[in-house]
C-alpha cells in the first residue's frame, strides 16, 4: 500500500459559509508522517484530494446517505469520512458513513478523536 504523504484539502472559496477546517487537519494536510503508520499498521484511510467542486461532492454524498452537508475528507474501502458543514465551530463534528450500507452511521466530537480513532484501527 502507498503511503500518502500530503493532500490537498478543498479551498476556502468553496466551503460553506462559515465553516473552518480544524488546524490539525490542515496541518496534517502538508505532512501526514505524524500519522501512526508502521510496517504492522497500515494506516487504512486516505484523505481526499480536491479534484471537483465541493457542491457536486456534497449532492453525491446526500443522495447516498440522505444527510445534509458532509464534507468528505478520508475513505476506507466502503467507509467515508466527513465533515458536518453545518458545525462552524473550528471543530467540526466527524460523520463516518458505511457507503455500501447507508444506515451504519458513526459521529465523532471532532477531527483528533476521528483520527485517535482511525489510527487504533477503526472502522474496518
Amino acid at each position: 500500500m502507498k503511503k500518502q504523504t500530503s493532500f490537498n484539502p478543498y479551498p476556502q472559496e468553496m466551503l460553506p459559509e462559515g465553516f473552518k477546517y480544524p488546524q490539525s487537519y490542515l496541518d496534517l494536510s502538508k505532512d501526514t508522517s505524524t500519522i501512526n503508520w508502521d510496517s504492522e499498521f497500515m494506516f487504512p484511510w486516505w484523505f481526499e484530494d480536491c479534484q471537483e467542486e465541493l457542491t457536486e461532492v456534497m449532492n453525491i454524498y446526500q443522495e447516498l446517505t440522505e444527510l445534509n452537508n458532509l464534507i468528505p475528507f478520508a475513505r476506507n474501502g466502503d467507509w467515508a469520512a466527513c465533515f458536518n458543514a453545518n458545525d462552524i465551530s473550528g471543530s467540526p463534528q466527524v460523520i463516518v458513513i458505511d457507503l455500501g450500507n447507508p444506515k451504519y452511521v458513526s459521529y465523532c466530537d471532532n477531527f483528533d478523536k476521528w483520527l485517535e480513532m482511525a489510527e487504533q484501527n477503526g472502522w474496518t
